[in-house]
């Protein structure tokens, strides 16, 4: 069973991060920054799916099942022992797919870009 994207349509970005394990280089330097930055995190409505081939996999906090983790990789067409970072938009439009090292701050600096993340920033009194 693919999961439904449409529940996070026009709430949330998604960013995606695939890897086989947790002591992947990428993944845990990425894993790292967005614990030490969770308000920004929260602040860009940014929802992180951590997928990984051994280990238990996780949307934000909550674990997932092996299944619906499989389903995601096969939907995004990614083949086993990959890094892969995929960024979906609150439209559901891939933003950014990465298979290499990716720093929050390239991420965010591309989510300040879009034209809906700098309405919210406005909204919220926020300069950028």
């Amino acid at each position: 069973m693919v999961m439904d994207f449409d529940q996070f349509k026009w709430k949330n970005r998604l960013l995606f991060i695939f890897a086989s394990e947790r002591n992947d280089p990428f993944f845990r330097d990425l894993k790292g920054e967005i614990s030490d930055r969770k308000n920004e995190v929260d602040d860009r409505d940014l929802v992180v799916f951590e997928i990984l081939e051994s280990g238990p996999s996780t949307m934000n906090t909550t674990q997932m099942d092996p299944q619906t983790a499989a389903s995601l990789r096969k939907h995004f067409d990614l083949t086993q022992k990959t890094f892969a970072l995929i960024l979906l938009g609150k439209d559901g439009g891939i933003k950014l797919k990465r298979n290499d090292r990716v720093k929050l701050d390239d991420i965010f600096t591309l989510i300040d870009s879009m034209p809906m993340r700098k309405d919210e920033m406005r909204q919220k009194g926020q300069s950028f």
